[in-house]
């Protein structure tokens, strides 16, 4: 099972701080699931699913908050250009908070429910806007720890690993 979740040739193909960044990511992508789990039972809670209400609307509602959601991200995109390569750390950890105070928001939605896609809205983007940043920030971090050319090898480690974290959260 190793080989599916570590740059092959571990540990020997990574730098020696590899190992405690891999540990202490887990433990944020295994939380992050769970309080996303939560935050989209209160969305959907919020736009009446299981209480009656029209699901194409509901779903007409979420499309739409998904559009917002993507175009923040690619303003945001656009605004930061290159500077996520500059302070890599700073972004990752940011993105971090934004991701929360989207599910935090997501999870409030049940107290306003007229003000749904206004919410949703705003939940959407800086969820997006964090993944974009993260990512991206994930990336150069990555490229820290390759040795020897395989930063490809660790990407897919890295992304293993959070599914991974993401079906324990899940549960």
């Amino acid at each position: 099972i190793l080989a599916g979740v570590f740059p092959q040739g571990y540990p020997e193909t990574v730098t020696s701080n590899y190992t405690l960044y891999v540990q202490w990511t887990c433990v944020g992508l295994i939380a992050g699931r769970m309080q996303s789990v939560l935050a989209t039972q209160a969305a959907l809670f919020t736009i009446g699913l299981g209480a009656g209400a029209i699901p194409l609307a509901a779903a007409v509602q979420w499309i739409l908050k998904d559009g917002v959601g993507h175009a923040g991200a690619i303003a945001y995109a656009a605004a930061v250009n290159t500077r996520f390569d500059a302070d890599a750390k700073r972004y990752r950890f940011q993105s971090t908070i934004a991701l929360t105070i989207a599910d935090g928001i997501a999870v409030l939605m049940p107290l306003v429910p007229q003000h749904f896609f206004v919410m949703a809205s705003l939940s959407s983007a800086t969820s997006s806007i964090a993944n974009l940043a993260q990512a991206a920030a994930r990336a150069r971090i990555m490229a820290s720890f390759a040795k020897g050319g395989n930063l490809a090898d660790c990407v897919r480690a890295g992304q293993t690993q959070s599914k991974l974290m993401s079906l324990l959260g899940t549960a």
